[in-house]
């Protein structure tokens, strides 16, 4: 009898609480974010917008038919966060639909250094096209 006492005693304090086995303790890690590519721009229902930019002195290059010409940035739970959409002139807007414990205003310039770094405008024939490569930019200066 005692020693099933101890045994369910330790399996209690051993086992992780159900709020953090759903991550409710973990650190947020954007590189953990999914990535979805659409073959169209998408500008959400202002409602959803909880903050909007431009990415200021980026053009997007000639996009051809199979580029993507959005990324919507979300969580496992498909839950949206940010959205990367092109416009008709080439530039790049970024939508925040989504609650995120980082700024991610601050986080958008060294994005876009990574991205000239990365010679994102030279990955048009790449599955991910120029949009994938700029978005893990972002994702990875989410991370810092």
């Amino acid at each position: 009898m005692i020693f099933r006492i101890l045994l369910v005693a330790m399996l209690v304090t051993v086992s992780p609480l159900p709020a953090m086995a759903q991550g409710g303790d973990q650190a947020f890690d954007p590189l953990q974010l999914n990535i979805r590519l659409s073959p169209t721009a998408l500008h959400p229902p202002s409602h959803l917008i909880k903050q909007q930019w431009t990415l200021d002195g980026y053009r997007l290059g000639r996009l051809g038919p199979q580029s993507p010409q959005a990324v919507i940035i979300e969580d496992d739970a498909r839950r949206r966060l940010l959205i990367l959409s092109a416009t008709d002139e080439g530039q790049v807007l970024v939508y925040q639909v989504g609650d995120l414990p980082v700024d991610v205003a601050a986080r958008l310039r060294p994005a876009l250094v990574c991205g000239r770094t990365r010679e994102c405008q030279k990955q048009r024939m790449d599955p991910a096209g120029e949009l994938g490569c700029l978005a893990l930019c972002l994702l990875e200066h989410l991370h810092e």
